[in-house]
């Protein structure tokens, strides 16, 4: 009889101990998904031309600063600039923030995998495979949170841009013309 009893609180102790192993699996997989997802939306908001965006934006304010000769400065003008140099200055940030995502999603199905082999193999502390889990929950969650500012941020970024570069290259280029043909006057 007491073998019985010692056996079945056994095999109640290893169902436990398998239902939170299937959780914790579980849960692991839902990262992996999670992560694709995030890789596959991260890769659609690429932007592949930072490196030309910064020297196209930093070529007009540089234009703009050494031609641009005035007592005062129109509002709109002051404004448009201001707006300018705020886009400018957000460009490469983008690119830190894409790479970063980038690499934390890499490094994060890497974490996962391990810690995956990990449970199915019983390697480790086991009494810490939940406490495992909630970190890379919670590592998984800020990649999310960075990819949704990521992407609001790119969409602003890139809408602002394409508002005001055409213009404040157009009024650069005036101002070059202008400084060309004083200097030719003279």
């Amino acid at each position: 009889m007491k073998w019985i009893f010692i056996l079945s609180i056994l095999f109640s102790l290893y169902s436990c101990s398998d239902l939170k192993k299937s959780k914790q699996l579980a849960s692991i997989d839902t990262m992996s998904s999670s992560l694709d997802s995030i890789q596959q939306i991260l890769e659609a908001n690429e932007i592949d031309t930072i490196a030309a965006l910064t020297v196209a934006t930093m070529t007009v304010e540089l234009r703009i600063k050494n031609n641009y000769y005035a007592d005062t400065i129109d509002m709109a003008l002051g404004k448009k600039m201001d707006a300018f140099k705020l886009m400018r200055r957000k460009i490469p940030k983008l690119g830190t923030t894409f790479n970063t995502i980038k690499t934390g999603v890499k490094d994060q199905k890497v974490a996962l995998t391990n810690l995956k082999k990990d449970i199915e193999n019983g390697n480790g502390d086991r009494k810490k495979y939940a406490e495992y889990v909630a970190f890379e929950e919670g590592k998984t969650q800020q990649l999310r949170v960075l990819l949704t500012d990521y992407v609001v941020e790119k969409e602003k970024t890139m809408t602002d841009f394409d508002s005001l570069y055409p213009e404040m290259n157009a009024f650069s280029l005036s101002l070059l013309n202008k400084k060309k043909n004083v200097t030719i006057k003279k």
